[in-house]
């Protein structure tokens, strides 16, 4: 696996310090099951984003922002505006990985095998969360003045992680951020900021056309 793969491989996702006591996984379900009401009647939703990766594998840390927005059922892209041309997109049949800022002459694109749960961070997370994770509720957090619920997910069944964590709007069941941390030590986390639901979205968003001359490999 490249450096580019290895930087790239989980769309998922600055750690606050807890600030409330851990509490009984009781109360994390009724969060989640807050969160999921609610985005069950989210047709697209766009956000802007601030992502840190840790790869302590190679002894490396990234950060970037830019704006996320996903349209279900299978429509989903990160557009980062630092560095400015990356882009993560799901266009429905491929996701397609181009990374300039790593190697401006190459792009990856592979088939959307997994279906729409794997590019909607809502759907994965959110959703059936008591069949899908062991439900550990780690308190409370204050994230951009307001307070948020935060709650540790681990996989029941074989992942391509081994916890994610969320944080949950106390207020408004909103979720904020998601840290996805990985069995060879690589976490990332995306902070989502400016949230707006339901909003429309230009299809341009989601649709990407490598430039001349970009390699594209296919997997």
């Amino acid at each position: 696996m490249t450096r580019v793969e290895v930087a790239t491989v989980v769309l998922s996702l600055a750690l606050l310090p807890s600030g409330g006591r851990a509490q009984s996984a009781s109360g994390g379900v009724e969060v989640l099951r807050r969160a999921e009401t609610l985005y069950a009647g989210v047709r697209t939703l766009c956000a802007d984003f601030v992502q840190e990766l840790e790869v302590p594998l190679l002894r490396e840390s990234h950060s970037g922002r830019g704006r996320l927005c996903q349209s279900r059922p299978d429509r989903f892209a990160m557009r980062f505006s630092e560095p400015a041309g990356d882009l993560v997109i799901a266009d429905g049949t491929s996701v397609w990985r181009y990374l300039p800022s790593q190697d401006p002459r190459q792009a990856f694109r592979v088939p959307m095998e997994g279906g729409a749960g794997t590019v909607d961070l809502h759907r994965q997370f959110l959703q059936d969360p008591q069949t899908k994770y062991v439900i550990a509720d780690e308190g409370t957090d204050t994230l951009g003045g307001r307070t948020v619920h935060r709650i540790r997910l681990t996989p029941r069944a074989p992942s391509s992680f081994v916890a994610a964590v969320v944080w949950i709007g106390s207020g408004d069941a909103l979720l904020y951020r998601v840290r996805v941390e990985e069995e060879n030590g690589t976490v990332r986390t995306i902070t989502l900021q400016e949230i707006e639901a339901n909003r429309s979205v230009p299809d341009g968003f989601f649709s990407f056309q490598p430039p001349a001359g970009v390699h594209v490999i296919q997997r």
